[in-house]
């Protein structure tokens, strides 16, 4: 029955198969790489790829070693990553041991891998390019959908005019298990290693202990017969004389569990897989679940970054616990973010959940239950961990109104009142949880603004927009559901809430304005004029709040943009307004000026100009030459905030595809 499913979605996907550069036989897929331009990669750069239940952060593009890679653990509150050092790494990943890294030999040469070429099949799976003396090596790197594991493909062929012995493989290093949350820790236990049981043949096992096995994983080698090892470190290595023109095949499985049967099976029955479909079915397979989630701009260079992005944001911004199979959010499956693996509502509803209902309606459904089910007790509380405790205590206007809007969008799209009735008692308690931060001004307080910092002004323009917004969407809901007096109610405070904002909110008095502007918030006494990419004004028309073109609006736009602002970043090539915490270009004011008919070329021309972090989503960019900023990369939220954005602008039906001959 399996054989029969993978050859039926390899008949079925073909087309794009071929159309991708790649040929089949006998379900073996050959050496050649995708087509479509190459990757543009700086040398220090890493490719990230991965699925709900293993994550592979950062593929180094050098070498394609997997520096770590990681998995989402409830029991622990966050991640899981492997390592191939015994100590919390830091800087670039370059001088970092890796915990697996592939390697060929042609001859004399010593093992080692030089990538010449990156490409990716459907924005998605990484594909490299190397070569060892007249050895050309291509290596794929799939995370089939529901396999709690990776695979790892080395093609070689010999394009030289005579026969050459060669040796290739994969190199673990079991060096440690670090805990993410933000940044990483070590855990301290034992680690172990050692061969799978007898009936599972070529796969060894990596053990975690603490006082019994905690986590484990595997490496699968079922087409190498010699193995080494040495102390933390496990090599399979397979050996073949090749012909000029004569091809080797052999594959790689990292798979992961919670203890040792659990990895091991899981290798196993990807192996398995592998044998009985065929290596082009397996491809196939996780081609045809990314293939309908693509979109088109008609731009084929807008399309790669686009569609790069909003499978990041799935793949990395919301994903299944090892230990309870739970579907979780997080801000970024990736340590190259600063405050990875955990979860907030706003970068989880507001950012990354439109670009799920772009690309995958049920994904939009089950991210929803994360913010209208484990998160919902404290919802409006600046971060969380993955199981809804707090993390970071301090209440956030924008945090609480998020899942409002977010399940508003989701009911627009798909039309389920259903869904909104069985969640009616989560959208009271949300509003009950606004409402409870009106002030007597009319106005709605918060302790914290959009980047997570205290400040002065509690009554802050951005925030009460969107709780206007947030008003607006709950009336439209609680109408649908058939309560007429609940949705006049909301739509008189929506209505209250935006002439307060409009008499309280616009003034005089910013510095160098040509007139009354949005001031950023107000304390009760004093006005701050000021913005946050995060939760910026200029993001009002977006909500609906005030056209683009109204006069306050643009006296605001002009203000922030000029040399008034302290953080304007005017005059700079890649410039956009930033934050006294932000004070580069950031993603979100990117996004925001794409909507907006004054800042959409700047906005267009940064976005093409940028190598961003491989061509993920970063939180800042120099203004002066557009290259991603450390510390802020593949920022998976952002992504997906981003993305959404593009999409919802540029995005055009798909052309069906062509049929076969």
């Amino acid at each position: 029955m399996l054989a029969a499913r993978m050859l039926a979605a390899l008949m079925l996907t073909a087309p794009m198969l071929a159309a991708a550069g790649y040929s089949y036989a006998d379900g073996t897929l050959d050496a050649q790489t995708p087509d479509g331009a190459p990757l543009a990669l700086s040398p220090d750069a890493v490719i990230a790829t991965g699925n709900d239940w293993i994550a592979l952060p950062d593929i180094r593009a050098s070498d394609g070693a997997l520096v770590t890679f990681n998995v989402l653990s409830m029991h622990d509150r966050g991640l899981l990553q492997v390592q191939g050092s015994s100590t919390v790494a830091s800087g670039s990943e370059q001088r970092m041991i890796p915990a697996v890294a592939p390697w060929i030999a042609a001859g004399a040469a010593p093992p080692g891998l030089q990538v010449t070429q990156w490409h990716l099949i459907d924005d998605w799976i990484p594909v490299a390019t190397a070569r060892s003396g007249s050895i050309q090596a291509t290596i794929t790197y799939a995370t089939p959908p529901q396999a709690r594991a990776a695979w790892i493909r080395e093609v070689l062929v010999n394009d030289g005019p005579a026969a050459q012995p060669v040796r290739f493989g994969v190199t673990a290093h079991w060096g440690g298990l670090a805990r993410v949350i933000y940044s990483p820790s070590m855990i301290i236990g034992q680690r172990l290693q050692s061969a799978a049981p007898t009936g599972i043949a070529r796969t060894q096992v990596f053990s975690f202990l603490e006082n019994e096995t905690v986590f484990a994983w595997t490496l699968g080698y079922p087409d190498c017969a010699q193995t080494h090892s040495a102390g933390d470190t496990f090599t399979a290595e397979c050996r073949r004389v090749l012909a000029p023109g004569q091809r080797a095949v052999a594959n790689f499985i990292v798979s992961v569990g919670l203890e040792e049967t659990s990895a091991e099976y899981g290798a196993h029955v990807l192996a398995a897989q592998l044998a009985n479909g065929g290596d082009a079915a397996m491809l196939a397979a996780e081609r045809s679940w990314i293939e309908p989630r693509l979109r088109t701009t008609g731009d084929s260079e807008l399309d790669r970054f686009m569609n790069r992005n909003l499978l990041f944001t799935s793949f990395f911004a919301w994903g299944q616990t090892l230990d309870t199979e739970q579907f979780v959010g997080v801000t970024s499956r990736s340590p190259r973010y600063y405050v990875s693996a955990a979860y907030w509502d706003r970068d989880a509803m507001l950012w990354s959940f439109p670009a799920l209902l772009r690309t995958d309606v049920a994904r939009a459904r089950r991210a929803l239950d994360v913010a209208l089910g484990i998160q919902l007790r404290d919802a409006g509380t600046h971060s969380r961990f993955i199981d809804g405790v707090t993390l970071e205590p301090g209440y956030e206007l924008d945090e609480n109104a998020a899942p409002i809007i977010a399940l508003a969008q989701y009911w627009r799209a798909t039309g389920d009142t259903i869904y909104l009735m069985q969640h009616r008692a989560a959208l009271a308690g949300l509003l009950a949880g606004v409402a409870a931060h009106r002030s007597p001004t009319g106005l709605y307080g918060t302790e914290q603004d959009s980047q997570d910092e205290n400040r002065r002004s509690r009554y802050e323009t951005y925030d009460n927009a969107l709780v206007w917004r947030a008003l607006q969407d709950a009336a439209a809901m609680y109408r649908a559901m058939g309560d007429g007096a609940d949705a006049g109610n909301l739509a008189t405070r929506a209505r209250d809430l935006r002439d307060t904002i409009m008499r309280d909110l616009v003034v005089d008095g910013a510095p160098g304005a040509r007139g009354r502007i949005f001031a950023f918030g107000w304390d009760g006494q004093h006005y701050e004029f000021d913005d946050v990419p995060p939760g910026s004004l200029l993001r009002l028309p977006a909500l609906g709040f005030i056209g683009q073109d109204d006069p306050i609006f643009r006296r605001t736009y002009l203000w922030l943009h000029s040399s008034s602002f302290a953080y304007s970043n005017a005059g700079k090539p890649y410039g956009l307004p930033g934050s006294y915490r932000l004070p580069d270009t950031s993603s979100w004011s990117i996004a925001d000026h794409l909507r907006l008919q004054a800042g959409r070329a700047q906005a267009l021309k940064i976005l093409r100009a940028s190598p961003w972090d491989g061509g993920v989503v970063s939180e800042q960019l120099d203004p002066m030459t557009a290259q991603s900023i450390a510390g802020g990369g593949a920022f998976a939220t952002a992504a997906g905030y981003l993305a959404a954005t593009i999409c919802e602008l540029y995005c055009q039906p798909r052309p069906a595809p062509a049929a076969p001959p």
